[in-house]
């Protein structure tokens, strides 16, 4: 009987944790609840510090040896935006090494990305035929403050790719850009 009651919690608390995890995606959030979630965090080189917004993911499966291809993402700007903002990206993939060169708008215009790391993270063979390696990629897309400012009512859709080659779509919600904006002082200019 002791066991059975024991299984029973277990399984509740798993439910509870699936369920919290569920009304925790950040994409369903409103502008208010992402604004709360901005982080203050000192820079790097100790000089100043960065608001930086929550992640934001996207994943697709591969066959074979490579399974999900994932994209973390998430907006950040110094915290005097002397410098503006920047979308940056941390893509892990298998298969042939990417060139991540270019950021593709909805109005067709492109916008080079600024790479900041790129290795190898496992190579090994696959059924004694296919080689390949898992590949773990970081850059980043500046931005201004008038485009996010004009994609904090519709939000922001980018397609990353190489000069030869379209890669994935990625997208920053509308609530996502106005809580990042209201969390950093930047005022709505929209009616």
């Amino acid at each position: 009987m002791k066991i059975f009651s024991v299984k029973r919690l277990m399984v509740a608390s798993c439910l509870i944790g699936l369920l919290s995890s569920c009304a925790d995606n950040i994409r369903e959030q409103s502008a208010d609840e992402i604004a709360g979630r901005i982080a203050r965090a000192a820079k790097s080189d100790s000089q100043g510090f960065l608001w930086r917004a929550p992640d934001l993911y996207s994943s697709q499966y591969r066959t074979l040896f490579f399974g999900y291809d994932t994209l973390k993402y998430h907006l950040l700007t110094p915290e005097n935006q002397s410098n503006g903002f920047r979308l940056l990206v941390q893509a892990n993939y298998g298969g042939a090494m990417r060139h991540y060169e270019l950021a593709k708008f909805a109005d067709q215009s492109t916008r080079a990305l600024a790479p900041q790391q790129h290795f190898a993270e496992r190579c090994q063979l696959f059924n004694s035929l296919i080689s390949s390696c898992l590949y773990q990629d970081q850059f980043a897309l500046a931005l201004s403050a008038s485009d996010l400012q004009r994609a904090r009512l519709t939000g922001l859709n980018v397609v990353l790719q190489s000069h030869s080659q379209q890669y994935e779509a990625i997208d920053l919600p509308a609530a996502y850009i106005e809580g990042f904006l209201k969390a950093v002082g930047q005022p709505s200019q929209h009616p």
